[in-house]
């Protein structure tokens, strides 16, 4: 069993250990009945604290694992088919104990000296006291001093009033991506997940919008079923069979936005503990969805090529899924595609495993093709920077379909059909982020399922926002500007990646996307990715940290960049000021 840790690291030593022991479980290096090292052995081997190896151990009891036997030893257990019971005290019960140790505050005596003594050490001002009663209710008392207060304001207990479902959200995730797409009109702006607002078509918005309205389409049908109008249906439905997705109307509905799509498939698939695979960076609000739904994420890890479909037999064999999310093609956010031969492998493992297959295609019709003097290509034909350290020893390359690159990809639900792809996307990455409509293509089992549930949620999309779509999808005009954008994009990723080239410092990586909106820089080792988006904005520069992607929420030495959000001006600007901080980082 060889594990190595790497000490300079910003992610703890014992979720290190946890992720080498358990990439070799799930693979089949450490075979079930297996006997891992005693906890001071194995501390002593890697010269490390006891607490560490505890700690490690922990983390994948908690998977289910390994499980201790005591005068035994620690052993790596057969796989489950049922999976393992998600462990740990549950959110209801940790309410009803909180419950039950509130305090209720009627009154306190004003003339109580031990009261008011009492009070007085927990007086935050003059004239005003508080007191916490077991960390939950407040009771706020105002009076010039402690001993002629009386309590005036008992504060609901948040934190026991909040459902489970809104407790499981990681707010701080929410708050980091807030903090570093705040802007103004200053700021060099490559967080924010959104097309430069110049890219806007507002004559054709404005001219499509007019005609939808003036109309009489739809006279004396003023609102739309909730799976969307069935004129708009049949477009969308002719537009993924261009996309090479065979399907029909039936098999589609209309959203309001993709990320409705992710939240009603989580509400109609996910019970409490089931497993969802995702790559191990993904998009955050989707994290944020399966986390809702108290699901058991687990992080499938990745490599230049997006998610590693030959480690995926057995994570799935080991987990069980009930959901894989993926976004194969110019993901986000490491903007990396998925090649064909992987697609095959990733569906045919979801047969032999039944576990159903989200797809999230919101770039996939930003295709611009390899950028130009690009320093390596891989044996698929797709264009890449230096391939990231971390990954080249686990890098598999693609031995088949070099003409991938030269044509689109083809998405997972065109290749499957089945019924064990739900595919979505979005209008909202290609027209303008206001224009928050998406759709979705599943097996009309699924679509009946979802309008059942959305019915709790909204009653269709905005008919306004559908009538838009409908004549924006009418005689390829939808088409001709996608095919507009593509140009401008294109000269601001090649723009992007020659400043990358000329001012990265020794140690900074990335991959060259073919598509899509963002660039994936790998930091120099000591350099943390929040470290330098601090520095970045007080100089007017903003991107997205790692970490906000992360499933472990542990990534601090990458950095995602939207180079389709800047002007071309603004794009070497930026990315200059990033790599002159990093280099004074290093020093």
């Amino acid at each position: 069993m060889r594990l190595e840790l790497n000490r300079r690291s910003n992610v703890p030593l014992y979720r290190q250990l946890a992720g080498e022991l358990r990439e070799q479980i799930v693979s089949g290096a450490l075979a079930e009945g297996y006997r891992l090292p005693p906890e001071r052995e194995l501390a002593v081997r890697l010269e490390v604290n006891r607490t560490t190896v505890l700690q490690a151990y922990q983390q994948l009891k908690d998977e289910g694992l390994i499980a201790s036997k005591v005068g035994k030893g620690t052993f790596v257990l057969p796989k489950d088919p049922s999976g393992p019971a998600v462990a740990g005290e549950s959110a209801s019960s940790r309410q009803a104990q909180v419950r039950a140790n509130l305090t209720t505050i009627s009154s306190i005596p004003a003339s109580s000296s031990s009261s008011s003594s009492s009070l007085a050490a927990f007086a935050p001002s003059r004239g005003s006291i508080a007191i916490s009663v077991q960390g939950q209710a407040d009771v706020t008392m105002r009076g010039a001093s402690p001993e002629s207060a009386e309590p005036t304001v008992i504060r609901p207990p948040w934190s026991v009033l909040f459902s489970d479902y809104s407790n499981r959200f990681t707010y701080h995730d929410i708050a980091s991506a807030e903090r570093a797409q705040q802007s103004s009109n200053t700021v060099i702006d490559f967080a924010t997940g959104s097309p430069n607002p110049a890219d806007i078509p507002d004559d054709l918005l404005r001219r499509v919008s007019l005609e939808a309205f003036a109309s009489h389409e739809f006279d004396g049908q003023p609102e739309s079923p909730i799976e969307g109008f069935p004129e708009l249906r049949e477009l969308l439905a002719d537009h993924m069979r261009s996309r090479g997705v065979h399907c029909r109307a039936r098999n589609v509905m209309v959203l309001s936005g993709s990320e409705q799509g992710i939240d009603l498939i989580v509400r109609a698939f996910v019970n409490p503990g089931d497993c969802v695979l995702v790559e191990q960076s993904t998009f955050f609000p989707a994290l944020q969805s399966f986390r809702s739904a108290d699901a058991r994420i687990i992080g499938v890890p990745m490599d230049g090529h997006g998610m590693r479909t030959d480690l995926l037999e057995g994570y799935c064999a080991r987990f069980r899924p009930k959901l894989i999310y993926t976004v194969p093609t110019f993901q986000n956010p490491t903007g990396t595609v998925m090649p064909l031969n992987r697609r095959r492998e990733l569906i045919e493992v979801a047969r032999r495993y039944q576990c159903l297959i989200v797809e999230d295609d919101a770039y996939g019709e930003l295709w611009y093709g390899p950028a130009e003097e690009t320093e390596a290509d891989d044996a698929s034909g797709f264009a890449f920077g230096p391939v990231p350290s971390h990954v080249q020893e686990d890098m598999h390359e693609p031995a088949e379909d070099e003409a991938l690159s030269r044509r689109r990809p083809v998405p997972l639900a065109g290749m499957e059909n089945e019924g064990y792809v739900m595919y979505l996307s979005t209008f909202s990455k290609t027209v303008t982020s206001g224009l928050r409509t998406g759709w979705i293509v599943a097996d009309p089992h699924v679509i009946g399922r979802l309008a059942a549930l959305r019915r709790m949620v909204d009653q269709h999309t905005s008919t306004s926002s559908q009538r838009i779509c409908l004549e924006l999808l009418k005689e390829g005009r939808i088409a001709e500007h996608v095919r507009a954008l593509v140009v401008s994009y294109r000269r601001r990723r090649d723009t992007a990646v020659a400043v990358l080239r000329r001012y990265a410092s020794d140690g900074m990586d990335w991959i060259v996307p073919e598509g899509g909106y963002y660039i994936w820089v790998s930091l120099p080792e000591g350099v943390r990715s929040l470290d330098v988006l601090a520095a970045c904005r007080a100089q007017g520069v903003t991107f997205m940290p790692g970490g906000v992607f992360d499933v472990d929420e542990m990534d601090d030495s990458h950095l995602r960049l939207n180079f389709v959000r800047p002007d071309a001006v603004d794009i070497e600007r930026g990315i200059r000021a990033i790599c002159g901080i990093i280099r004074e980082a290093l020093r």
